[in-house]
């Protein structure tokens, strides 16, 4: 009975060896099954993760994007917003202060890359455009130091410049014109404090009527002052041989011998010795007093009084004209007897380098009135009405001359009696200020017969600088 019991349980035992053999089996399925699946799992996971990030990612860039562009737009509408210094072409125009350059070239003369200029927009850069087309050169590269190896000859008004950017890139040689030149140092200007502004005087070239509307109009005030940067400095400039009459005129008044004030060469009857001889004394040769100047250019057959000759046409019979004509010839445009005669480029540049002082802004003196209502403008506000230049030209018109303000008496010499080779004579004395300020010659000094000489201009590269000069330098006629 034991025995069976015992047979039947070991045979219970092998089926359930068997069977835990089985049951080991299916769990070790059951694990490999539960380890695919995670593995499925963190696969979907990560792949899942990296396509949000990825998404992320592009939108983030896309945003940035998105961004840049709307701040180069805002930068764009603000430029187009800021208002533009233009350069007016013309003498009536206003121009500003260039911006510096240097010879774009390399010592072979080729023209260095510069991705920040790739048209022209400095004064060099205009000048080697228009010297290349000028001379339509071998290698359309050539730079300055190799287009102007030689002088250029050019006639005066030819530059692609304003008559500013010419005054910058002029040379007024200090061997030559040293007399003449006067700025760089400590001048009286009419000054604004209110608007940072200056005004250089010029004489016979408008200066009466700057005063007059620094004064009046911008609450200047005139003091001893070097001008320089940041001031903003105005002035005024006139053709060389129209402001010559004028010069001439002023002059010979101001240093004639009965003329006490500011005059070196007035005769004192009570002190002889210590008079100052005049360098062209046949200017006012027998002529004593005013009275007596004023009976050569308003006869005494030809008034009822004095009083009348002060506004009249002269109506002198060539004395005072032929005098001009011998001073033109015998003056040699080095040496100034008065302020008056000295030229406007030597006022206007430094007297230790012959170089341009800092101006920025330069007007012709053919439209005062429109030159100082777009000053106003700049300074005053778009509104700006000037009233008081108005009110004083509308009371004085007749006696001004249609100045704004300044004396405008009728000139004292008869100017139809001054022949056209003294009027040559004069454009090459004052060359200078035709070539530094690019003015175009009168028709009377453009031409002339086979014994005249051209009147040119000269440009040439020194010490990696342009210099713009006259061809011929002044000396006393032949």
């Amino acid at each position: 009975m034991a025995s069976t019991m015992q047979m039947q349980q070991r045979r219970l035992g092998r089926r359930e060896d068997g069977g835990g053999g089985g049951g080991c089996t299916a769990t070790t399925i059951l694990k490999l099954f539960w380890l695919l699946a995670s593995a499925l799992l963190v696969a979907s996971i990560t792949v899942t993760l990296h396509v949000t990030s990825s998404v992320g990612a592009d939108a983030g860039a896309s945003h940035r994007e998105e961004q840049l562009s709307q701040r180069q737009g805002a930068r764009a509408e603000r430029r187009a917003q800021e208002p533009a210094v233009v350069d007016t072409a013309g003498w009536e125009g206003a121009w500003r202060w260039p911006t510096p350059a240097s010879d774009r070239t390399d010592d072979a003369g080729e023209q260095k890359s510069d991705s920040a200029s790739s048209s022209p927009s400095t004064d060099e850069e205009v000048l080697l455009k228009w010297l290349r087309e000028r001379n339509n050169p071998t290698s359309p590269t050539a730079g300055l130091s190799q287009l102007l190896s030689d002088p250029v000859h050019f006639p005066p008004g030819a530059l692609p410049l304003s008559q500013l950017s010419t005054l910058q890139q002029c040379y007024a040689d200090p061997a030559i014109y040293g007399k003449h030149l006067k700025g760089g140092g400590t001048q009286r200007v009419p000054y604004s404090e209110k608007h940072q502004l200056a005004y250089l005087l010029l004489p016979k070239s408008g200066s009466s009527t700057g005063r007059f509307m620094m004064k009046h109009e911008f609450d200047a005030e005139e003091r001893m002052m070097r001008v320089k940067a940041p001031t903003n400095v105005v002035t005024f400039v006139r053709d060389p041989l129209s402001r010559f009459f004028s010069q001439y005129d002023e002059a010979y008044a101001r240093t004639a011998p009965w003329q006490k004030t500011q005059n070196p060469y007035y005769r004192n009857p009570d002190k002889p010795e210590a008079d100052a001889e005049h360098p062209f004394p046949y200017l006012h040769e027998n002529l004593h007093s005013y009275h007596d100047y004023e009976d050569v250019w308003c006869p005494p057959s030809t008034r009822n009084k004095r009083g009348d000759c002060i506004y009249r046409p002269t109506q002198e019979n060539g004395t005072l004209a032929s005098r001009l004509e011998r001073f033109a010839m015998d003056y040699d445009g080095r040496s100034p007897f008065d302020i008056h005669l000295t030229l406007q480029v030597g006022l206007l540049s430094d007297a230790k380098d012959g170089r341009s002082i800092h101006i920025t802004e330069l007007y012709n003196t053919t439209d005062s009135e429109g030159s100082w209502s777009a000053i106003a403008k700049r300074y005053l506000g778009e509104a700006a009405v000037l009233e008081k230049a108005k009110e004083n030209k509308r009371s004085d018109t007749k006696e001004s001359g249609g100045v704004i303000q300044g004396r405008s008496f009728p000139r004292r010499f008869d100017k139809s009696l001054v022949g056209p080779k003294t009027e040559r004579r004069i454009c090459e004395l004052a060359l200078l200020d035709y070539c530094c300020l690019n003015f175009p010659l009168p028709s009377v000094c453009s031409g002339g017969g086979e014994d005249d000489k051209a009147l040119l201009c000269k440009m040439d590269y020194k010490n990696e600088r342009i210099r713009i000069q006259p061809g011929t330098f002044p000396e006393r006629a032949k």
